[in-house]
């Protein structure tokens, strides 16, 4: 049986958090990474889909 790490429930948090709309620099401080690069680093794999969702909100503007 595989063993969970503290690791993984920081991870599945982060992503989610993400994923639910929590910006970027919010989550940096949330999870204590000394610099915004590291965290976009880590969690960049979930950003696609926000990109799409945040560029459907300007067609409205354009």
């Amino acid at each position: 049986m595989r063993q969970l790490h503290r690791t993984h429930f920081h991870h599945t948090f982060a992503t989610r958090g993400l994923e639910q709309g929590i910006p970027l620099k919010v989550m940096q401080s949330i999870l204590g990474h000394s610099s915004l690069a590291i965290t976009a680093d880590l969690y960049s794999h979930v950003l696609p889909n926000t990109k799409e969702e945040e560029m459907k909100k300007l067609e409205s503007v354009l």
